[in-house]
């Protein structure tokens, strides 16, 4: 059996209102029950939006020539990759 998690939210009266209306208005019997629903339905879709990356045509093409040519590296970039090599977090021993 699932462990259940027990959640306290603290809303104002307003939204706390809207809330049940809103349950009562999907047929669902509790304002638990509606963030449930809620939750089960929109967070798939948020996760995968923070995993992906769209990018147009345009950016792509920009990002398959900087890969192709990568531009030299920045002062300021060396020194950090230096500072990894003093710090033995370098796994390649490059520099």
């Amino acid at each position: 059996m699932n462990k259940v998690i027990r959640y306290e939210m603290q809303w104002d009266k307003e939204t706390h209102a809207l809330a049940e209306r809103a349950a009562q208005a999907s047929g669902l019997g509790s304002v638990k029950a509606y963030v449930t629903q809620l939750v089960r339905q929109h967070a798939p879709a948020t996760l995968q939006a923070h995993q992906t990356m769209q990018l147009s045509n345009e950016q792509f093409d920009a990002f398959c020539r900087a890969c192709d040519v990568p531009p030299a590296p920045s002062a300021k970039l060396r020194r950090a990759a230096q500072a990894l090599d003093q710090e033995g977090l370098n796994p390649h021993g490059e520099g």
